[in-house]
């Protein structure tokens, strides 16, 4: 015989269960929203840079970019109207002082270096004849002189001879004639002798005059040879050909540029820094210059005063040997050690931080949730970090990238 079997009696049915649940899940999901706040704006955290507060030695640095720069370079110009004959090189190719690195040509420059020449011969030979026919004229001078003295001679001595013998001797009308002849050969001599130094001066001056016309001359053969010279372009200094800018053909005009030589193993770095940035730039300034085969040290030997473009031109001299393959115009990157400041409160630098202002950041709570705007003093600022004089202490979070859409919220929370 079957027994029917009774269902024992259950507390809780089955949509009991799903109820209670429902229930829970809502009661949690309340809480939770409850939990959310809603009101402060969300930064991705992924997308933000965070930087601790730190004391210690800070390094005040400036970062700038340039190029190396020939210390010794010549710039080759034309200095005569011509045209390109001959090209011997090109540029990289490395020369000495001396070396021919072009050649002109110009017909009429040569014919006319020939005239002068010849122009200059002529004034020479002209010099000697005119020398000789001078010397001559000269010499029969000093001959008259010397017969005029000669004679003053004899008639002095007839008349001291005559004088001893008067009176009665010698009869009065002869001696009055000796008398008259020596007084006219004293008045001869005296003549003779201020013709002899005229004609020495006039002698001299007719030599200067041909004298001058023959360095004149010469002055303007020289001009001539030396645009002749001219039309051979040589290098000035040993060193490497940087720019060569003519072609065969080519006609050139006086001032015309040809090309650049400069001494590779001679150069300096050449450092472009923000103006803002460099009124802390000093000569004697250590120097770390990157040329991206290796990095030099050097130190700054000039600033200069002016500011072109926003940016002040640093010189560098380089210490020590240059990395394989420095050569001129390479760019390079270089850091400026200005100053080094021992305990010092310092964090990351944001971007848009000045020296010695005050600006807000933003600094997280710590829970790292939050970031809240704040007010800090800005002391020196270096290429990557700031100095903290107030507003921050050492071990304070602070966002250091760019604050972007948020920059106007006094709080953000960080997701």
């Amino acid at each position: 015989m079957d027994h029917i079997r009774t269902q024992p009696k259950r507390t809780f049915n089955k949509r009991t269960v799903i109820v209670v649940a429902a229930v829970a899940m809502v009661v949690a999901c309340g809480v939770g929203l409850a939990s959310v706040d809603f009101s402060t704006q969300r930064v991705d955290r992924d997308k933000v840079s965070v930087d601790t507060v730190r004391r210690g030695l800070m390094e005040v640095k400036v970062h700038a970019n340039g190029q190396l720069v020939p210390r010794s370079v010549e710039y080759l110009a034309s200095q005569v109207n011509a045209r390109v004959l001959k090209k011997y090189v090109r540029p990289g190719a490395t020369v000495k002082a001396g070396d021919l690195l072009a050649e002109l040509s110009n017909p009429q420059l040569t014919a006319s270096a020939a005239e002068a020449e010849s122009a200059w011969k002529g004034s020479v030979n002209t010099l000697n004849a005119s020398r000789a026919d001078l010397r001559a004229m000269m010499i029969n001078q000093e001959a008259a002189l010397m017969q005029a003295k000669f004679a003053l001679e004899r008639a002095q001595r007839r008349l001291d001879a005559e004088q001893s013998l008067m009176p009665g001797v010698i009869p009065r009308v002869e001696h009055d004639a000796t008398v008259l002849t020596a007084a006219q050969g004293r008045e001869q001599v005296d003549m003779e002798t201020r013709r002899t130094a005229a004609v020495r001066i006039n002698v001299q001056e007719k030599l200067n005059a041909d004298q001058a016309r023959s360095d004149e001359l010469k002055k303007a053969m020289e001009r001539a040879n030396d645009q002749v010279a001219n039309l051979r372009i040589v290098a000035g200094i040993d060193g490497v050909v940087q720019e060569m800018n003519i072609d065969v053909g080519q006609q050139l005009q006086p001032g015309s540029p040809v090309g650049r030589i400069a001494r590779p193993d001679d150069l300096y770095a050449e450092l472009r820094v923000s103006a803002r940035e460099a009124n802390d730039v000093l000569a004697g300034q250590k120097v770390s210059v990157d040329t991206r085969n290796g990095v030099v040290g050097g130190t700054v030997t000039r600033v200069d005063p002016s500011v072109i473009n926003g940016t002040v031109v640093v010189d560098v001299t380089l210490d020590g040997k240059l990395p394989a393959g420095a050569r001129p115009q390479l760019p390079v990157e270089g850091t400026i050690f200005l100053t080094r400041i021992p305990e010092a409160t310092f964090v990351g630098r944001p971007s848009y931080v000045k020296p010695d202002a005050t600006v807000s950041v933003y600094k997280l709570d710590t829970s790292g949730h939050y970031a809240t705007r704040v007010p800090i003093a800005v002391g020196k600022v270096s290429m990557d970090l700031m100095q903290v004089k107030g507003g921050l202490a050492e071990g304070d979070r602070i966002i250091t990238s760019e604050t972007g859409e948020w920059q106007g919220q006094d709080k953000i929370l960080l997701k």
